[in-house]
């Protein structure tokens, strides 16, 4: 009797694949929508960018706000301190630039040491009534404050040229700010060690330096009266 060798029924027909093929191109079609961007819709994009349009605008305007403030706050700081402190300075020199230029460096330092802009412009009118930057006193003492040389570049000031009248003042209002903490805020005792008479032996009228101070202060003032009256 005759073996039948039992195999699997292998079917070798074509099926018909139209249907398949369709399929895949259908979840490749899928796919490539998903992964690509939405075109971009003209209104929503226009509407977006004039909104951006619109913050930005508004932050200009708020910075060019902010710009007019600090405008308006220097123009009072200069009318209230700075231009006293100028017309002052006139009746020593017509050289306005420079007039203007040591008018706000004493302003300036001035606030810095707090000490009032007026004693300063007081204490630099009788050291330097010529307003030379360039100045120098028999015992070598510099510039607008007669500032001796030994003291430069030592009080933090940003150089240490004696002759640049913004480190000129600078150092003599540090200078001057040491000598009050030294005399304990008594001011006939600060202006004579700014002076350099703490003894009086090297300058015998070095006392007097005090009342030359308060004399140029007055003058000051009677020169504000004079000129109040007269615009």
């Amino acid at each position: 009797m005759k073996m039948q060798t039992l195999l699997p029924k292998i079917d070798t027909g074509r099926r018909p694949h139209g249907r398949r093929t369709a399929g895949v191109l259908a979840i490749g079609f899928l796919a490539l929508a998903a992964s690509s961007p939405a075109a971009p819709d003209e209104s929503g994009l226009a509407e977006a960018q004039g909104a951006e349009a619109d913050i930005e605008m508004t932050a200009i305007e708020r910075r060019l706000d902010r710009l007019d403030v600090g405008l308006d706050r220097m123009k009072v700081a200069y009318e209230q301190e700075v231009r006293p402190i100028e017309d002052l300075l006139r009746y020593y020199s017509t050289d306005d630039t420079l007039v203007r230029r040591v008018a706000v460096a004493l302003v300036r330092e001035s606030e810095a040491v707090q000490v009032d802009p007026r004693l300063l412009t007081s204490v630099l009118l009788v050291e330097n009534p010529w307003l030379d930057p360039t100045a120098e006193s028999s015992v070598g003492a510099i510039g607008l404050m007669q500032v001796m040389p030994f003291h430069a570049g030592g009080w933090g000031c940003t150089g240490s040229d004696l002759t640049d009248l913004d480190v000129n003042i600078c150092h003599g209002a540090k200078v001057f700010e040491n000598a009050l903490r030294l005399a304990e805020g008594n001011l006939d005792r600060a202006l004579l060690r700014y002076n350099g008479c703490v003894r009086g032996t090297t300058t015998p009228d070095c006392h007097l330096y005090p009342s030359k101070v308060y004399a140029a202060a007055g003058k000051a003032i009677v020169r504000g009266w004079q000129g109040a009256f007269t615009s």
